[in-house]
């Protein structure tokens, strides 16, 4: 036989006797280590991904060189000395006593070798899901994305604060196994009083910010500029201990990179937490992101303009709005918050131009802001049932969007007249945002939700909406009309009188209302209080004072139709006000509607549909008037 294994054992011994066994294993456990510390605390010293590159490339060099040194030294008592070749080491040999064997400082440093590399790599073994802890029971990972802190020293890149943060939460948003929280509720967050800049978010402030979101993972980032390189430092950090599981940044030369630049580090985010790999297709609207614009100077446009949106301040929404879309006549996104801006602002044909107009590319957007713009589209064009559809699409990818929340209670209230279910809805989005610390800031909703439990019966919680929206909105006159009508309902006239005198004065002295127009809305009170006769009073001293005033004629009209009390002098006084206005859609549903009290069907139905035709959105009080019309007709030709 061959004599290689004895040769290959005689190699093995004196491996073991210049102890390079020993050194071997002790260079990997500690490299090792060395590279799971990098990989932690490097990010965090801002240094370049290639650091770690680096370092691992060094201790493979250093290995081999590691080898040549353990067989050629050995370090003893008498320090480090050439080790001998076998045959010279085999002479000296000495059969020594029996001793017992004293602990070596080496023993002690592979002990703690082992300890340590055990405790690395046990939950690389056994932890199957790293991120366990911080899923959702769904699965899914939610995550809060903070606004980025402007570190370059110029202040043109404060716009990019906000602009990245929103760009990340929309390319994130893309994933079906994330769920991230919305731009809405962040801003909603930092302004809840606690005067929090950008500067101000520190990780502990970041953490509390993220788990009042029900987020258990957020994301922290700094915008540093070095010459004409932009560079963003991100951290995916752990909302509950503060943990950074992973750090990055990314360079830029320009603003304009910033768009791929979102899409790369979302992307990267998505593949460390093992959720999806990043489709390829960047170039891919659909998969790029919400915002189809690549200029930087549409998105900065873009984001003033949303900022305005969500403070309630639509002119100014409009004109940031308009112009990003003059500048990108391709930016879909500034075409459907442009489209909501005038729809709150009760300019309906600009709001259904806007929205025509981005539906025409609607296939360019991804899945949520599609079923946004199919929500406005329904809004004007469909069903409720369409529309309540679409919100609650939005909202099982968005569960904390209280918008929508409010828009879906809305839909129940003014269509569905189902008014529990309002209820429910509005509630929602006043607990979200009670949660957060803040109030949902839309005076109408506290007026609907109020009014909803009013329908039902339940006037302890009417009451106790009436004076929270009061508190944030003093003057929103239609709570305190609302305030006068439960009042009445509950048999407290001397209550009700002191909230219509509170009424008149703010619309007199605040808003300098004419006479006629006040004198109306005490008529509106009276009338929801089922107050017939001094709500006709009302309504007629107000035409008194403003004879030619067709809204006023309209007041009137609808009344004396409406509640069976004089059709044909309704008829007349609608006939009058159309002769000056006579494409305005209520005033011919008015006439429609009287049209039918008086017995004349046909000519009831033409002007009805006329009406519906022309109408800005869809109305159900116009729908439930066509229906019993059609119905009166059948009637009478069986």
């Amino acid at each position: 036989m061959p004599s290689n294994p004895n040769k290959l054992s005689q190699f093995w011994q004196e491996l073991k006797r210049r102890r390079v066994i020993k050194v071997i294993a002790m260079y990997a456990a500690t490299a090792f280590i060395i590279m799971e510390a990098g990989d932690i605390m490097l990010p965090r010293l801002g240094l370049p991904d290639w650091t770690v590159t680096f370092i691992i490339i060094l201790l493979i060099i250093g290995l081999p060189l590691t080898i040549i040194l353990a067989w050629i030294f050995d370090i003893t008592p008498e320090g480090i000395k050439k080790t001998e070749p076998f045959l010279i080491a085999k002479k000296k040999e000495t059969i020594p006593e029996p001793v017992k064997r004293r602990l070596k400082v080496s023993d002690g440093v592979i002990a703690l070798l082992v300890v340590v590399v055990c405790v690395l790599i046990y939950p690389k073994i056994f932890q199957k899901d790293k991120f366990e802890g911080i899923r959702d029971p769904d699965g899914k990972i939610s995550i809060a994305v903070m606004p980025f802190e402007n570190l370059s020293g110029d202040t043109l890149y404060n716009v990019w604060q906000g602009g990245f943060q929103n760009l990340l939460i929309t390319t994130l948003s893309n994933s079906e196994e994330l769920s991230v929280r919305p731009y809405q509720a962040m801003y909603t967050i930092l302004e809840s009083g606690r005067n929090l800049s950008y500067a101000s978010i520190t990780p502990s402030i970041a953490s509390e910010l993220a788990l009042k979101l029900e987020t258990k993972t957020f994301i922290l980032g700094t915008i540093l500029k070095a010459g004409n390189k932009i560079r963003v430092n991100t951290q995916l950090v752990n909302a509950e201990t503060e943990e950074i599981y992973k750090a990055y940044e990314v360079d830029l030369n320009t603003e304009d990179d910033i768009f791929t630049l979102a899409d790369s580090l979302s992307g990267i985010i998505k593949n460390y937490l093992e959720i999806k790999k990043l489709i390829d297709q960047y170039d891919s609207p659909v998969f790029r992101g919400s915002y189809t614009t690549n200029s930087s100077e549409a998105f900065e446009y873009y984001i003033h303009g949303w900022d305005a949106f969500m403070g309630l301040d639509f002119r100014a929404a409009i004109e940031w709005l308009s112009k990003a879309i003059e500048t990108d006549s391709g930016f879909i996104n500034a075409y459907v918050t442009l489209s909501f801006s005038y729809s709150l602002s009760g300019n309906d044909d600009l709001s259904k131009k806007w929205c025509n107009l981005a539906y025409k590319k609607r296939d360019e957007l991804p899945l949520k802001e599609k079923l946004m713009l199919d929500h406005l589209n329904a809004y004007y064009f469909e069903t409720p049932n369409e529309e309540i559809k679409y919100i609650k699409q939005i909202l099982e990818l968005d569960e904390l969007n209280s918008t929508y929340w409010y828009l879906l209670g809305l839909a129940y209230y003014q269509k569905i007249k189902d008014y529990r279910e309002a209820a429910v809805y509005f509630e929602r989005a006043l607990e979200i945002h009670k949660k957060w610390g803040t109030n949902f800031r839309n005076p109408w909703t506290y007026r609907c939700l109020g009014d909803s439990y009013h329908q039902v019966n339940e006037h302890k919680r009417e009451k106790e909406v009436y004076e929270l929206g009061l508190s944030l909105f003093p003057d929103y006159t239609r709570i305190i009309q609302s305030q006068a009508v439960c009042a009445f309902s509950q048999g407290d006239p001397d209550k009700a009188n002191e909230f219509i005198s509170k009424y008149k004065s703010i619309t007199k002295n605040k808003f300098l209302w004419p006479e006629s127009r006040i004198l109306s809305g005490v008529g509106t009170i009276y009338t929801e209080a089922n107050l017939f006769d001094e709500a006709e009073y009302s309504y007629r001293q107000a035409l008194e004072l403003d004879p030619r005033n067709p809204a006023r004629m309209n007041d009137l009209a609808w009344f004396l139709i409406d509640k069976d009390i004089n059709a044909n002098e309704g008829v007349d006084l609608i006939q009058k006000a159309l002769e000056s206005r006579p494409d305005d859609w209520n005033y011919l549903d008015t006439k429609g509607w009287g049209l039918y009290k008086q017995g004349l069907f046909e000519e009831a139905l033409k002007t009805l549909t006329d009406a519906w035709d022309i109408r800005p959105k869809y109305h159900q009080e116009s729908y439930e008037h066509i229906q019993e019309v059609k119905k009166a007709l059948s009637s009478q030709n069986n």
